[in-house]
């Protein structure tokens, strides 16, 4: 039973930005850095160019040069 009320289920799971897109293929974990740090990267509409960022991959539209990223 959960007590805390909350159900898993829904909570996010938040990763960090380029752990996420190293998981789908773009490049290593510090070229993503690179990548971000560009302006090259887009979360929900937003460029963003702070490393560490997280999100929810799941839920999320990520992109890279305007292009979807592909997760899983």
């Amino acid at each position: 039973m959960n007590v805390s009320g909350d159900d898993p289920e829904s909570t996010p799971v938040l990763e960090r930005l380029h752990k996420v897109l190293a998981a789908a293929g773009i490049a290593s974990r510090r070229e993503c850095e690179t990548l971000i740090t560009e302006g090259r990267v887009e979360v929900d509409g937003q460029v963003v160019t702070e490393v560490g960022l997280k999100v929810d991959a799941e839920s999320q539209d990520i992109r890279l040069d305007g292009e979807k990223v592909r997760i899983g």
